[in-house]
């Protein structure tokens, strides 16, 4: 059976990543500053073993999600081509952002990161959502409803 679950995201989750063989997401989430993570990690369990995990952000405010994109995301002398991020985002309040959302490659192909993202539109409907989106994953989000941010890598969703 499937399961979310939250946990603390404290130093022994970190160190439970840093040594995931897969999980895009893991190695860098591992390094990070405690001041630089969610309280919460949300695991992905079936039959209690892990199959992947979600990071996931509450904002009140754009505000709050500018400066996280800007630390992490956008280099200093690309900022311009995000503008239609920055003019989407600019008066935003209350809404999510997915950081991570990985499924270990083991597991890949079985439908559990569409099982957490129908479990994240239950937790929080109505609720807008933004993801950084790479590539290689933009079909699931398409799949999942979400659209692309004017001329970004981001994608939106409600």
């Amino acid at each position: 059976m499937l399961t979310i679950v939250a946990k603390p995201f404290d130093q022994d989750m970190q160190t439970l990543l840093g040594e995931l063989q897969s999980g895009y997401h893991a190695g860098e989430l591992s390094k990070k500053d405690s001041s630089e993570l969610p309280e919460k990690i949300y695991m992905l369990e079936a039959d209690q073993e892990m199959v992947g995990y979600g990071v996931i952000w509450e904002y009140e405010n754009g505000k709050q999600l500018i400066q996280k994109a800007e630390s992490d995301y956008f280099s200093d002398d690309e900022k311009y081509l995000e503008k239609d991020f920055y003019i989407d985002i600019k008066n935003k309040r209350d809404f999510l952002f997915i950081e991570a959302l990985d499924v270990l490659k083991e597991f890949e192909g079985k439908g559990y990161a569409a099982f957490f993202m129908n479990w994240v539109k239950e937790k929080y409907p109505n609720k807008k959502m933004y993801v950084y989106s790479l590539d290689k994953s933009r079909n699931f989000w398409f799949k999942q409803g979400f659209e692309v941010l004017g001329s970004t890598a981001w994608m939106t969703y409600n």
